[in-house]
């Protein structure tokens, strides 16, 4: 079988080794991919993309084909931040537009929030900003306190953390990873396109497990101030797809209201991978948006 990373380059950074690819030439493009995944969810975007601006992709730290996460350890968010950011130093990338998918857009989002200087614009698809709301897990006081401020939102962590998280944590807890990752690819893709994945994407997720139950088991959510999201006038796009979980509708229509700069499209036909399950129109919707930033400047 083909290396699917036989031809990626190699970039390294304060104790690590990071794969990654640079294509095209132009103003350059950062692409962050999620958890459960790796450089390889963005095959869909290089084409088109690459056309037109410089396009890095990269694996980042333990993903695929990257040294893997140490058992029992734990994963913070700020260390993938500094990673990013090293990342954009090394390649000199500053400014740049970036994208970030789920907790690589949570990634591109805290990036903004401290160094909105090396941003050209920001596109963020269905990032995980729980902590718009409550503390990860919520508290009790603070479902009941949102039940009464915004009951559709409450309803849907509700929803979402019984019938997804609690679970996927218990299943990882006594060791059953493949329950876990089943539950929560239920969860985020729904069963019909969880159950129609691809061998090669369910291998990508199982590869990349151990990142994700390392999120589910320790305490790796950021605070998020609301008024410092207020302040950040980067150009933002926010990609949701129409068969995600009402949960992160209801998080891209948040940050679409605190951004100043900031446009929301849903994506018809596409769960939580959205840049997989709609391809074509997510590389369109990117390309409008990155031509209209360069008719801005």
């Amino acid at each position: 079988m083909e290396d699917p990373f036989a031809l990626l380059a190699r970039l390294e950074l304060d104790g690590v080794s990071l794969a990654y690819d640079d294509n095209g030439t132009g103003a350059p493009v950062v692409l962050v991919h999620g958890a459960a995944s790796d450089i390889r969810t963005w095959s869909g975007q290089l084409p088109a993309l690459s056309r037109k601006f410089r396009v890095i992709t990269y694996s980042r730290r333990f993903a695929r084909p990257n040294a893997p996460l140490p058992d029992g350890a734990d994963d913070p968010v700020d260390v993938h931040v500094n990673d990013l950011a090293q990342l954009m130093d090394k390649l000199k990338l500053n400014p740049a537009h970036l994208v970030g998918h789920s907790w690589g857009g949570l990634i591109v989002l805290l990036l903004a929030l401290q160094k909105p200087e090396r941003f050209l614009s920001m596109t963020l698809i269905e990032p995980p900003v729980l902590p718009l709301f409550t503390d990860v897990p919520p508290k009790l006081s603070q479902i009941v306190s949102l039940m009464f401020r915004d009951p559709r939102t409450a309803i849907a962590i509700l929803k979402f953390g019984v019938g997804v998280m609690a679970p996927v944590e218990k299943a990882f807890r006594r060791g059953d990873d493949k329950a876990a990752i089943e539950i929560f690819g239920k969860g985020v893709l729904g069963p019909e396109k969880f159950a129609t994945l691809s061998e090669a994407r369910y291998a990508q997720i199982w590869e990349n497990r151990a990142t994700d139950k390392a999120q589910m088991l320790g305490g790796n959510f950021p605070s998020l101030d609301v008024a410092e999201i207020k302040r950040l006038t980067i150009p933002t796009l926010l990609l949701a797809g129409a068969e995600s979980p009402p949960l992160f509708h209801r998080l891209c229509e948040a940050l679409c209201d605190l951004l100043p700069e900031a446009e929301l499209h849903t994506l018809p036909g596409a769960s939580h991978i959205v840049q997989e399950d709609a391809r074509e129109e997510t590389s369109a919707r990117l390309l409008d948006f990155l031509n209209r930033q360069a008719g801005r400047g």
